[in-house]
């Protein structure tokens, strides 16, 4: 548990930076990264903070809400396992939501890593947020 939200942003920023890096030796693959938060307001205000900037620079970032066009939806899923890529989503992107990886670049460097930014209180959403990192038994990682 963090004490402050700026230590819950730094921890967040860390695992990113340390599940971006590839498992195996691709040193130019840098893992998708997808990040889960319990609401909007905490994404957004996360977006909005220093610990984005580095991410930024490199336009990788993709936040995803709710409002999303349902024509967009499967584009920007598609571009949340790409290389590089840290997405930022709420809570209810975990369920029901496939995030399909086909770049084998990425599937052998360890795949998709998912970050749950919150506790469930369900285990089922748990278990739905972890499937987001292995589709069809693909390589990939959840914390």
């Amino acid at each position: 548990l963090c004490d402050s939200t700026e230590d819950y942003f730094l921890e967040i920023k860390a695992e990113i930076i340390r599940r971006r890096r590839p498992v195996n030796d691709y040193p130019l693959v840098k893992r998708p990264v997808m990040v889960f938060f319990p609401s909007k307001e905490v994404m957004i205000a996360f977006d909005d903070s220093d610990q984005m900037k580095e991410f930024k620079v490199s336009n990788h970032v993709r936040v995803i809400t709710e409002a999303i066009d349902p024509r967009e939806k499967d584009g920007e899923f598609l571009s949340a396992t790409r290389n590089g890529a840290v997405t930022l989503m709420i809570r209810e992107f975990g369920r029901g939501t496939d995030f399909k990886c086909f770049d084998t670049k990425i599937l052998t460097a360890g795949g998709v890593h998912v970050i749950q930014a919150f506790y469930s209180i369900d285990s089922a959403e748990e278990i739905q947020l972890k499937g987001r990192a292995a589709q069809q038994g693909a390589d990939g990682s959840f914390r």
